[in-house]
């Protein structure tokens, strides 16, 4: 099946936040406890500063979608650095999360042709989809604020 994958405007980020809060809960916040948990909502969710990069493009979105349906997102912090990816759990192991990412990377190499490496901190359920998608660990997990994390590399040369 195709879906629709592009960049997402300001308007759909609420939308956004929705499916990362939903995901979130019911796929890491078992790794991660109360802390983890209360962390992510405070500097994510309910993070003016961070919504506002969103909308005002500093960080960049986009998402997939089935129809009328977001059904997975990435956003990037700057011009090089993953801060969020959640898919649908109705639609995981579909090729959602690929769909975007390579969108991702195009549109950074026509945009920014001087960034060489993507980075990104993979939580547990995550870093199988990224060492498939060619991701390398540069450090052990970590665990800070109780959100654990793999740092992460992917290089755009290839």
């Amino acid at each position: 099946m195709k879906y629709d994958v592009r960049r997402l405007e300001s308007c759909e980020l609420e939308d956004a936040f929705k499916l990362a809060l939903r995901t979130f809960m019911e796929f890491e916040a078992p790794d991660y406890g109360l802390e983890g948990v209360n962390a992510f909502k405070k500097d994510v969710i309910e993070n003016e500063e961070f919504k506002n990069a969103c909308r005002n493009g500093d960080n960049r979105m986009w998402g997939a979608f089935d129809k009328d349906k977001l059904i997975g997102i990435f956003i990037m912090r700057g011009v090089s650095h993953i801060s969020m990816v959640f898919t649908d759990k109705e639609y995981h192991r579909k090729g959602i999360a690929a769909s975007i990412f390579k969108q991702l990377v195009k549109d950074v190499k026509k945009q920014n042709p001087e960034v060489i490496e993507l980075t990104l901190n993979s939580s547990p359920y995550g870093k199988p989809f990224y060492y498939n998608m060619g991701f390398i660990a540069t450090d052990d997990e970590k665990t800070i604020n109780g959100i654990r994390f793999t740092p992460m590399v992917f290089d755009l040369s290839k």
